[in-house]
């Protein structure tokens, strides 16, 4: 490799972190809006609160709070990796067509993937409606497998696999494992675990 190509490569380095710090930044400032402005204005019970009869539960904030930190970290993280790589390349500071395509495919995906995770469940179940194997509406199925976890799953693995295959341009097996099992867990913790807690999207309908 001669000196030309160790500059581009490291121009590319630079360019590419300097892209994850303001990624990062942005997904971190969103998540503490909502965990400081949105969720405290907008949700009535709370992270955990005590019901009529003087049980404590997990209240309609406790699901988005543990989402806003858990995308606050990860915002946080890519931040800090991505000034570490900064502080080893040297490029100039410029934003091209080629980070906001990657951006506008990203929020395509993402886009796509919350449409699949909303739809997928009514869209089965009345398909069975249609051919007479189950009676009533989505509505009624809301908290009964299979059909809970359609949307769920179908569109959080798609969703998440296919940035995993953007970002890194092929999926692994250990990349595919490891959504499943974060699906797994969260639907055990959610789902089985936290009995007033519908997963998404089903507390919608």
């Amino acid at each position: 490799m001669d000196a030309r190509d160790e500059t581009q490569n490291g121009a590319g380095a630079a360019e590419r972190a300097r892209w994850d710090i303001g990624f990062g930044a942005v997904v971190l400032v969103g998540a503490l809006l909502a965990l400081f402005v949105w969720f405290p204005n907008d949700i009535q019970t709370g992270f955990i609160f005590t019901n009529a009869i003087g049980r404590v539960e997990p209240g309609d904030a406790f699901f988005p709070v543990l989402l806003g930190i858990a995308l606050a970290a990860l915002g946080a993280v890519q931040i800090i990796v991505a000034l570490t790589r900064l502080r080893l390349a040297d490029a100039p500071r410029q934003l091209t067509g080629a980070n906001l395509r990657f951006l506008s495919e990203l929020l395509g995906i993402v886009l796509a993937g919350l449409a699949v995770m909303y739809w997928m469940g009514p869209v089965v179940v009345t398909a069975m409606i249609g051919l007479g194997l189950l009676e009533g509406g989505y509505r009624l199925y809301t908290d009964t497998a299979p059909y809970k976890y359609l949307g769920f799953v179908t569109g959080g693995l798609g969703t998440t696999l296919a940035l995993i295959w953007r970002t890194e341009g092929r999926l692994r097996r250990a990349s595919v494992l490891s959504v499943v099992l974060v699906l797994l867990v969260s639907i055990l913790i959610f789902d089985i675990l936290l009995k007033n807690v519908l997963l998404p999207p089903n507390a919608e309908f």
